[in-house]
């Protein structure tokens, strides 16, 4: 009989923890330094060899399902689900009636007209035609 004992396995931890600050920093610098960059950086500050994959993957993962992978400057502020609202925009009344007047007369002095073109413009041939050009095909083993 064969007995197999599970062993506690730690879970996984990025060896980028670490240094997270310091990436966020670099990234948020205005332009934002590469990943190969950062990787080079980091071997030669702290003589951690790293692929830059390996930084973006990190980062990818704390960017929260953003579709820019960065940090933002207030990722530890805010709660995963807020979003910022913009500021609303004070129009008058007499403004907004302008606006849709000058919507209906653009879409009523647009005229369209659809003229089909002779190369485009399918016919059926006639029994005998169709007939001769299959004929025609079938002899040249098509």
């Amino acid at each position: 009989m064969i007995v197999q004992f599970a062993m506690a396995v730690k879970p996984y931890q990025s060896s980028l923890i670490p240094y997270e600050q310091e990436i966020i920093a670099l990234r948020g610098q205005r332009p934002p330094m590469p990943y190969a960059g950062i990787a080079e950086l980091l071997r030669q500050k702290y003589n951690l060899t790293i692929q830059r994959a390996a930084i973006f993957k990190f980062i990818k993962v704390r960017s929260r399902g953003r579709r820019m992978f960065s940090f933002g400057k207030d990722i530890t502020e805010r709660k995963p689900g807020s979003i910022p609202r913009l500021p609303a925009v004070q129009t008058s009344s007499a403004e907004r009636k302008s606006f849709k007047d000058q919507v209906n007369r653009s879409n009523q002095e647009i005229d369209f007209q659809f003229t089909p073109s002779d190369r485009y413009n399918l016919t059926r041939l006639p029994p005998e035609v169709a007939a001769a050009i299959r004929k025609k095909l079938e002899e040249e083993g098509h």
